[in-house]
């Protein structure tokens, strides 16, 4: 079975700071990149291959994550493109050790918590609802920035 080394929300799913920063600060084997319609398009899946090519990338639907996890024994990174993907793969019973949130773009009914993650209310339920049940949910842009816990931007949403 794959081994969770790392667990991120990210809209732009694989990019320079996923390339040059997170597979440096936590090496892994393989990216599963889960996104249901990027399955459907061949040629910006090629894309995303080619833009980290000393890894394996895997692109799969949401209700493909166990399958793929249990497929291989390495060490992974699993990007969501969304907290809500995120809540539900949880939801429906993946075993998510760690939440980083590292990438969620602003937008109407959303509130810049920190730089680069903006969240909606119901986003921040949905965090606060998976970190209450055990998952170690944090927001963390880059590596070298200290991790922020969903506690300390409560304010920030209300």
């Amino acid at each position: 079975m794959g081994n969770l080394k790392l667990v991120r929300v990210d809209y732009r799913l694989v990019h320079g700071q996923i390339v040059a920063k997170w597979i440096k600060f936590c090496p892994i084997d393989r990216l599963i990149l889960v996104d249901d319609a990027l399955t459907q398009d061949d040629f910006m899946s090629d894309i995303y291959r080619m833009a980290v090519p000393q890894q394996q990338v895997d692109i799969i639907k949401a209700s493909d994550i166990q399958s793929s996890l249990d497929s291989k024994d390495d060490d992974v990174l699993l990007i969501f493109k969304d907290v809500a993907g995120a809540y539900r793969a949880w939801k429906n019973g993946i075993e998510l050790p760690m939440l980083n949130v590292g990438a969620v773009p602003n937008g109407p009914n959303r509130k810049t918590v920190i730089q680069g993650v903006a969240l909606s209310s119901e986003e921040y339920r949905m965090l606060k609802e998976m970190k209450d049940g055990g998952v170690g949910v944090f927001l963390q842009p880059i590596p070298e920035n200290d991790p922020i816990s969903i506690e300390s931007i409560s304010r920030k949403i209300k």
